[in-house]
């Protein structure tokens, strides 16, 4: 119900308080409640919704409009910072649907700002924030190894006078990791904004970082992941040639798994306009026969929980199957049972602290 009011916003002129309820309860879960008052606003009915569901929306588009005004505060104190440096700052994720005024931005909380840097560069922009204020998380030494060794990012960084957490990348999935995108092709093909100082992927760049996120990592709020990607889709499939570049930086990147999961999911589940060629040419990139129904199956139900939050096993084995299954993916089994173990050792001391 909730993605029937999200792709057709009439629909909700129908609603009686019980469909009211549900949508509410389901936006608020899977974090798009504020795209919601988004989508009824653009299309003039937001008054016609009843004064509960419109107060709930409002409070949802308040706290959107703080966070985007803390995001874009963080990035100018950012450039603030690194004036006079030429370190390139590519903007991630929500940064740079905000900044890049893309579809996803409208109604989108957006938590934290994620860069992406050159890596022989990354540990001198890590020393001037610092030298600027900004604090590195503290982590012990196992965890300091964990990012600077084999994830794709360093520890978080945070200025102490805000709230917004940095996240500076080098690439966009792990060293360890399975697939081992084209970080440098990336950065080359990224584009200016209009403050030259800072930069986004190029469309099909952006789409693929934001897919290997989704299918390939944890997230919290999967739903508005995917209907970012059904956005982004729908805004850059409209630009000659968008779709061959798409399959062919699939293919530079390692990613024609993830970019089949894409297709499929965002086709099934949000109806993305897609074209049938590259639906038919990403079949030949499908997991075998045997596992297809297994992954499909746990993946949908990630995305949208058919049964009602907090009484839902399905979706309590579906998410520990696909945390396994996402670090599986992030590193080989020889790393990843120690790592898992030494997780799980620290995980039963911290718990065990707390309970004396």
């Amino acid at each position: 119900m909730l993605i029937e009011a999200l792709l057709e916003p009439e629909r909700t002129l129908r609603f009686g308080a019980r469909e009211w309820h549900r949508v509410l309860l389901q936006a608020r879960e899977h974090g798009l409640l504020a795209k919601l008052d988004a989508h009824l606003t653009a299309l003039g009915i937001y008054d016609q919704a009843p004064y509960k569901a419109r107060a709930h929306m409002h409070a949802a588009r308040v706290a959107v409009m703080s966070s985007q005004t803390a995001v874009r505060f963080e990035v100018n104190r950012l450039l603030r910072a690194l004036r006079g440096s030429d370190i390139p700052l590519l903007l991630m994720k929500g940064a740079a649907y905000l900044h890049a005024a893309l579809p996803p931005a409208a109604g989108r909380f957006v938590g934290d700002v994620d860069l992406m840097v050159p890596r022989e560069r990354i540990e001198e922009i890590e020393q001037l924030l610092i030298s600027r204020g900004w604090l590195a998380s503290e982590l012990d030494a196992y965890d300091q190894r964990y990012y600077r060794d084999w994830t794709h990012e360093i520890p978080p960084m945070q200025h102490p006078e805000r709230d917004t957490p940095v996240d500076i990348h080098h690439t966009i999935a792990p060293l360890t990791s399975r697939v081992h995108p084209d970080a440098a092709a990336i950065l080359a093909a990224s584009r200016p904004l209009a403050d030259a100082r800072l930069r986004v992927m190029a469309p099909a760049d952006m789409v693929l970082h934001s897919a290997v996120h989704l299918f390939n990592d944890e997230v919290s709020m999967p739903l508005r992941d995917l209907f970012d990607l059904h956005d982004l889709l729908c805004h850059f499939g409209q630009e000659p040639g968008f779709w061959d570049r798409l399959r062919e930086r699939a293919q530079l990147h390692g990613l024609q798994r993830v970019l089949y999961h894409l297709l499929r999911h965002t086709r099934d589940l949000l109806n993305t306009p897609i074209p049938g060629s590259i639906l038919e040419a990403s079949s030949a990139w499908a997991p075998s026969w045997m596992i297809r129904p297994l992954i499909g199956g746990l993946l949908r139900q990630h995305l949208v929980p058919a049964a009602p939050v907090g009484n839902d096993m399905l979706k309590k084995v579906s998410n520990d199957l696909l945390y396994l299954r996402a670090h599986w993916l992030r590193m080989p089994m020889r790393m990843l049972v120690p790592h898992l173990a030494v997780k799980t050792w620290k995980r039963w001391r911290e718990a065990h602290a707390e309970e004396n």
